[in-house]
C-alpha cells in the first residue's frame, strides 16, 4: 500500500528536479547552455565560457576563454600573470625576486634596485658598476 505512494512522490520529485534545470537552460546565440556552468559573452560572437567547480567565472579575450587568476588579455591577446608579494604582473615583462618585481630586462635584486648583472654587482646592499 505505501509503495504506489513512494513510487509518486520520487516521481514528483524527479519531475521538479528536471524542471528546475530546465529553468537554468538558456540560449547562448543558437547555443543552448546551463547558467550554473557557463557565461555567455555576446560581444564576443556568443563565446561560452566555463564556471568552474571552485566558481571560478573564465573570461573572454578574443575567442578564446581564460582563467583571470592565471592571464589577462591585453589587445585581444592572452597575457600570462603571476603574483608577487599579492600584486598582480604580467610574466612576459617581469621577474618576481624574494617577492619584488624586476623587469625581465634587469631581473637581480640588490636591495630595493633591480640590476643586470652585466653591468652592476651587489656589495653589502649597494650596487657597484662593473
Amino acid at each position: 500500500m505505501y509503495t504506489p505512494i513512494v513510487l509518486l512522490s520520487s516521481l514528483i520529485a524527479l519531475a521538479s528536479s528536471a524542471a528546475l534545470e530546465q529553468r537554468s537552460l538558456q540560449y547562448c546565440g543558437t547555443q543552448p547552455y546551463y547558467t550554473n556552468k557557463y557565461t555567455c559573452y555576446p560581444k564576443n560572437n556568443n563565446l561560452l565560457c566555463p564556471i568552474s567547480s571552485s566558481g571560478t567565472i573564465f573570461q573572454p579575450c578574443g575567442q578564446a576563454c581564460f582563467d583571470p587568476s592565471n592571464y589577462t588579455c591585453i589587445d585581444g591577446k592572452l597575457v600570462p600573470v603571476g603574483k608577487c608579494d599579492g600584486q598582480v604582473y604580467d610574466k612576459n615583462s617581469y621577474v618576481c625576486i624574494n617577492n619584488f618585481l624586476c623587469p625581465i630586462s634587469f631581473p637581480n635584486v640588490c636591495g630595493k634596485a633591480c640590476y643586470k648583472a652585466s653591468e652592476y654587482k651587489c656589495v653589502n646592499g649597494k650596487l657597484v658598476q662593473i
